[in-house]
């Protein structure tokens, strides 16, 4: 059986592909059309994920799309009739519909290249907990999902047992965490869909002074898991409002109401500077998104008992608070699927109907290693005929092929100079994390590399943290982390080591996003930090996304052209190594 997974109703579309219960490839548009959290439909993902299987689409027996038309409608019917005074309520389910679905387009697009299978629709959120759940190595556990909306719902509870997955409890329209989250977004000044990230880094400069008037924003309610206040937010009134996907990129009117000055004070403007108020409103949001879900989670053991945890959904790659789950509950194990937010609910959606509707009984067939290394790779031959010599400029440039001894050597010893490598190695990420194939790579231990590089390189704003790499036998010797943390997923606390060896990824609060890195996880990046660490006696490196205010590289041209116009000391394309 074949199975195609697609996210094509939400932003980051995505393609994953599973042949025989086993995942062959998964990958997100944005990386081919070089547009952030592009939500057309995913073409380039697609064909890719059917060149890796040497398949034809008419050779596919399903295509699933993380979207159900009828989930949910009685929440739907009711909450459009308690509105019907609003006119404004049908004119924009009819917009949103218009524009944002891409149903007309994919029948098109399928009828054209002789699909003849069925299309299955599998909703939002059971597509993500799926992402999650079974990919995960437990019999049994809780799950939670949460994100702004997806089937009219932002966050659900679920009972995963023996390969089943159950609803607990449900929170619908118009109430929402991830609302709230990208709101404040917004209201400081980061208007970008997608820029909830830059405010977690901005919160760790700030005091939760501003608790007390997020308690008026959002109350934890052990029937309805939360409620917003609706007087504060215009997503469910605004008669303009709608999700404008139509040239690809993402784009957001407020969503909160001008009352929220009366709380919080003036908004940012975008090109305003950033104060300590503004520092003090971020840390107070994320506290208060911390408080709702810990206590939500508390609920969700004392009512199940049960000490495993899934989680999924955009606001599951709020990795500050999920570092905290082991501290603040008491699940012992926790997993999260590397690509959390909506683009893994391509794979979801397709690990839901093969668990659940197809022949498959058991665990998917994927190898434990490889849940996130899954999208397009290039060998040396490639890279040679395709960009060393058909490119002209690089006669201005030194290059040489290495073996992958001595390739780890040279490159650690760069290192270990100061030197900045931009790192091109083996299959790229699936999800938006760097995890040591398409990354940017530095000496830790430099406490001024954390400004070269966001001035030189990144061009991004001085408040951004960098994460650290390390060798995973190493991770609790310099961290406050006593598990794996391959994907980069969790937030911790450095140890007095870390702070004084490697000052350069520590945090202006003393916490680290870690990676933590196996010979299994990946051979090649393990063995390269090991070099280091045989050089330095520090087994960790500084590892931050290969792009410059771009999605991450993709392909050979995307490195070169990368580091040609950055200040990048050294370009590893596989075993190739380019230098100015």
């Amino acid at each position: 059986m074949i199975i195609l997974g697609l996210n094509i109703n939400h932003a980051d579309t995505s393609a994953c592909i599973i042949v025989n219960g086993k995942i062959i490839a998964a990958i997100e548009e944005e990386r081919f059309v070089r547009i952030k959290h592009y939500a057309g439909l995913p073409i380039n993902s697609i064909e890719f994920c059917l060149q890796k299987s040497e398949l034809k689409l008419k050779d596919i027996n399903f295509i699933t799309v993380n979207y159900s038309p009828t989930a949910n409608f009685m929440q739907k019917t009711f909450y459009s009739i308690k509105n019907i005074l609003s006119k404004s309520l049908l004119k924009k389910i009819i917009k949103f519909k218009n524009k944002l679905f891409h149903t007309n387009e994919l029948e098109k697009y399928l009828k054209e290249n002789n699909f003849t299978g069925k299309i299955i629709n599998v909703e939002h959120h059971m597509s993500h907990i799926a992402s999650s759940y079974y990919n995960s190595s437990f019999k049994q556990s809780v799950g939670l999902t949460i994100d702004g909306f997806g089937d009219f719902c932002s966050t659900q509870t679920f009972l995963c047992n023996d390969n089943k997955i159950e609803n607990i409890k449900k929170v619908y329209f118009p109430h929402s965490l991830g609302i709230l989250y990208q709101s404040i977004t917004q209201f400081l000044g980061f208007k970008n869909y997608g820029d909830e990230y830059k405010v977690m880094g901005l919160a760790s400069y700030g005091k939760p002074e501003y608790i007390n008037q997020f308690n008026e924003l959002i109350k934890y309610d052990k029937k309805n898991l939360f409620l917003l206040n609706l007087d504060y937010f215009s997503h469910h009134t605004n008669s303009k409002f709608s999700y404008n996907f139509s040239d690809g990129i993402p784009k957001f009117p407020d969503l909160y109401s001008k009352k929220i000055i009366d709380l919080l004070g003036n908004e940012r403007s975008p090109t305003d500077k950033i104060e300590q108020r503004h520092f003090d409103i971020a840390a107070s949001l994320q506290l208060a998104f911390e408080n709702i879900l810990f206590l939500i989670l508390n609920d969700l053991y004392d009512d199940t008992g049960i000490e495993n945890l899934c989680l999924a959904g955009g606001c599951a790659l709020n990795s500050k608070f999920n570092g905290l789950i082991k501290e603040k509950t008491p699940f012992k194990n926790i997993f999260i699927q590397p690509n959390a937010g909506d683009a893994g609910g391509a794979m979801g959606s397709a690990l839901y109907f093969l668990q659940n509707k197809g022949v498959n009984k058991n665990k998917v067939e994927q190898d434990e290693t490889n849940k996130c290394y899954l999208g397009t790779s290039y060998t040396n031959n490639f890279i040679e005929e395709k960009l060393i010599k058909n490119n002209k400029l690089l006669k201005n440039y030194s290059f040489k092929k290495l073996n992958d001894k001595d390739l780890y050597t040279e490159v650690a010893n760069r290192i270990s100079n100061n030197q900045i490598i931009g790192w091109f190695k083996g299959r790229c990420e699936w999800g938006p994390r760097a995890l040591g194939n398409r990354s940017i790579l530095a000496d830790p231990r430099n406490p001024n590399i954390k400004d070269i590089l966001n001035a030189k390189i990144k061009l991004r704003e001085s408040f951004r943290p960098f994460a650290p790499s390390v060798l995973e036998e190493f991770s609790n010797k310099y961290f406050d982390l006593d598990y794996s943390s391959p994907y980069m997923l969790n937030v911790v606390k450095a140890k007095q080591l870390a702070k004084d060896l490697v000052p350069s990824v520590v945090h202006v609060d003393n916490t680290c996003r870690v990676q933590t890195v196996s010979k299994a996880d990946n051979f090649h990046f393990y063995n390269l930090i090991s070099e280091f660490n045989r050089l330095t006696n520090v087994p960790i490196i500084l590892n931050t996304s290969f792009n410059e205010n771009e999605p991450i590289v993709l392909n050979p041209d995307h490195a070169f052209d990368c580091f040609e116009r950055t200040s990048m000391d050294c370009l590893v394309l596989e075993n190739w190594v380019i230098t100015r």
